[in-house]
């Protein structure tokens, strides 16, 4: 596979603190002599690696997601790459035409109209005017804002900002497409289309580079992974196995935060309760790894207590790779409550069947008082997978199965006579015929 980006080795430091120049010359001689001196004794404090030796390679089509907390250099990468800032020591090259989507309203002159910074936008990325007039209604469709084309962007709304951006940088065709956290602004139709334009995007053979917290959308978007956590690769590898690593990473730091806060530590000791683990069992003996939709399947909830809770709600969520909560499901409205013995339990829901349409999900369990007074404990599954269906991103594709029988039109008419005459409801006769000659 021929390689578009390769970062070697790659570093960047920035120096932190004030200017030092322009206070300088504001103030007399023994007070410029006195900073000075303190400057050079904090000289090393003030330099930050955003970078450390960071190494990978992008192959044409690839789809790279990075991960990490805030100030972990993800941007600094991406800024890096679309030659912002340059590198403090290593080597970057990069292959193909790049279009960078990484702040919001980059690359936009703020009194210049929607229409002009299409135009704009297609130059600086090396595209000819004949070529950003074939594009531009594609482009002005996508985005969703013919209304306003010819207002000045500066009266757009961040999200009217995110839409021409990403259209104008998705819809040129990149060899390579940077795209940091601004999609998170908007709304979620927008995100959904999104994400299948980039899924043409790999298809047509352009490497995307794609940073955002939301962890759902990443892994819909990315098959691998660079995990980076103070500027230094923790892990780079599948998406799946990055994520793990970088949310057992959170985990440990929330419980080192929580030893060190006497407070929390307290409030927590006094719920007794953690959700230890959520499992997803096919009941008809089928593998877990591709679920059926038609198959029944087992919620399966391990907790232990360290006191007896009477009257507990357990809240069930099926979330989809995107991000979408497919259902919640609640002992309290189910007239269900539970009762927490001490010790290690287990309860479960069964579906029969599952009836969600094709895609990755998780589940997360939730455990609370009665009435939500409280809550007790969260916990999560791994991804599960249903196969046999549309994927889960097709906006067209619906979220669940349900029980379906279709009539024949030549059964159409005797089916209609068997109901009653108000029409409430159909004669016994009637749905053994219905059962006979459907589908």
């Amino acid at each position: 596979m021929t390689t578009v980006v390769h970062f070697e080795d790659v570093s960047k430091q920035y120096r932190l603190g004030i200017n030092q120049a322009s206070l300088l010359k504001s103030l007399s001689e023994g007070i410029r002599n006195a900073i000075r001196r303190s400057v050079q004794t904090s000289a090393e404090n003030q330099l930050l690696w955003a970078l450390r030796n960071v190494s990978f390679d992008l192959t044409k089509g690839e789809s790279l997601a990075l991960i990490g907390k805030n100030g972990a250099g993800k941007s600094t990468l991406l800024k890096l790459l679309a030659n912002i800032t340059r590198p403090t020591s290593g080597r970057i090259e990069v292959t193909g035409r790049l279009a960078a989507l990484i702040e919001l309203g980059s690359g936009f002159h703020p009194d210049l109209t929607g229409r002009e910074n299409v135009y704009l936008n297609g130059a600086v990325l090396g595209l000819r005017r004949k070529e950003i007039q074939r594009r531009f209604d594609e482009i002005v469709a996508f985005s969703e804002i013919e209304q306003f084309i010819d207002t000045p962007v500066k009266r757009y709304s961040s999200g009217m900002l995110v839409r021409l951006g990403f259209a104008v940088a998705s819809c040129i065709e990149p060899d390579i497409l940077l795209v940091d956290e601004v999609l998170a602004v908007g709304d979620a139709s927008f995100q959904q289309k999104c994400l299948m334009r980039i899924q043409s995007l790999l298809a047509n053979g352009t490497s995307i580079i794609f940073v955002s917290h939301n962890i759902n959308m990443v892994e819909a978007v990315c098959a691998s992974a660079l995990y980076l956590k103070k500027g230094q690769v923790v892990y780079s590898g599948k998406t799946a196995r990055a994520i793990e690593t970088y949310e057992r990473d959170l985990h440990e730091e929330r419980a080192r935060k929580l030893e060190e806060n006497q407070g929390d530590e307290k409030a927590l000791s006094l719920t007794g309760v953690e959700i230890t683990q959520v499992e997803i069992l096919a009941t008809n003996g089928g593998s877990t790894d591709d679920i059926n939709s038609k198959c029944p399947v087992e919620i399966r909830v391990h907790y232990t207590a360290q006191r007896e809770i009477d009257k507990a709600d357990a809240v069930i969520r099926i979330v989809r790779s995107d991000g979408l909560t497919c259902t919640m499901m609640r002992t309290a409205i189910d007239d269900e409550p539970l009762l927490l013995c001490k010790g290690h339990g287990v309860f479960a829901v069964i579906l029969e069947p599952l009836q969600l349409i094709g895609g990755a999900y998780f589940v997360n369990a939730y455990l609370s008082t009665e009435n939500d007074l409280v809550l007790l404990a969260t916990g999560r599954s791994d991804w599960f997978y249903v196969a046999g269906s549309p994927l889960s991103y097709e906006e067209q594709s619906g979220v669940f199965e349900p029980h379906r029988r279709w009539i024949h039109p030549s059964a159409m008419q005797h089916y209609i006579a068997t109901y009653q005459d108000d029409g409430s409801s159909a004669t016994v006769d009637g749905r053994e015929f219905l059962e006979a000659n459907t589908l």
